[in-house]
């Protein structure tokens, strides 16, 4: 990675803006003359560009003359709305021939919508964690990420197995020791959890009604709660998942 906002480049590294150019094209190429392949990614790239354009726009110019197979965009700082990531890796995109990456961090509750923003502007490569997982708020959630791509966007991913998605975020948070969150989406235990009697009566009749996407397809299931929300639907949905039929033990 290198420095692209020229606010960080005076700062934090403390070097002239013309200099920091030579660091990221010499490191590049180092990386390309030993037969690496390079991903550049542009920390702090959306601020950058938001300060300085032009400066911004040239250290992408460099990596890529340098060799750079991608250019990653990176929301470093996580505070960025879709409506500027959209523009500023529609431009781009047109401006580079390297294809273009995003990488986006969640302290403003935004870098699956970031990330999904990248990809509506041209964006192919998404960069972001199982679950999540990163540092201060986190990175972009590829268990929201991914699935959003591939049932919502229908954009063809590396991933083969969509119906594992669930048990692979479980799995994760065990190794990583950190309590699962059941509210999350596609994933979490209660994403497809219903109790409130209308809720359920629709479900059962049609499961479009309350569900965005059908959860076998993320590999979680339906859950039916029984509670002081309930109503004769839920306590017959319940009835009928111990084994009671409910139609002959009704009468």
């Amino acid at each position: 990675f290198g420095k692209s906002w020229d606010l960080h480049v005076e700062k934090a590294l403390q070097v002239s803006l013309e200099e920091n150019l030579c660091i990221v094209h010499d490191t590049v190429a180092y990386l390309k003359k030993k037969g690496r392949r390079v991903i550049f990614d542009a920390e702090h790239f959306f601020d950058g560009y938001r300060n300085n354009p032009d400066y911004a726009m040239q250290v992408l110019h460099e990596a890529e003359d340098a060799g750079a197979e991608w250019l990653c965009l990176c929301a470093t700082n996580g505070g960025g709305f879709p409506s500027l990531i959209g523009e500023v890796v529609s431009r781009v995109r047109k401006e580079m021939k390297a294809p273009i990456g995003v990488h986006a961090h969640n302290d403003g509750e935004l870098a699956v919508g970031n990330s999904l923003a990248a990809v509506e502007a041209g964006a192919s490569m998404v960069q972001g964690t199982i679950n999540g997982l990163g540092e201060r708020c986190g990175n972009a959630n590829l268990c929201s990420i991914i699935p959003n791509l591939m049932l919502k966007m229908k954009v063809q991913t590396g991933v083969k197995n969509l119906d594992q998605l669930s048990k692979l975020s479980h799995f994760v948070a065990e190794m990583a020791n950190v309590s699962p969150d059941p509210r999350a989406p596609y994933v979490g235990k209660s994403a497809f959890a219903h109790k409130g009697g209308i809720h359920v009566s629709a479900v059962l009749k049609d499961s479009r009604t309350y569900e965005h996407v059908e959860p076998e397809l993320v590999g979680n299931q339906r859950r039916i709660l029984v509670s002081e929300l309930s109503g004769v639907s839920n306590i017959m949905a319940k009835a009928g998942e111990m084994g009671f039929d409910t139609e002959k033990d009704g009468g």
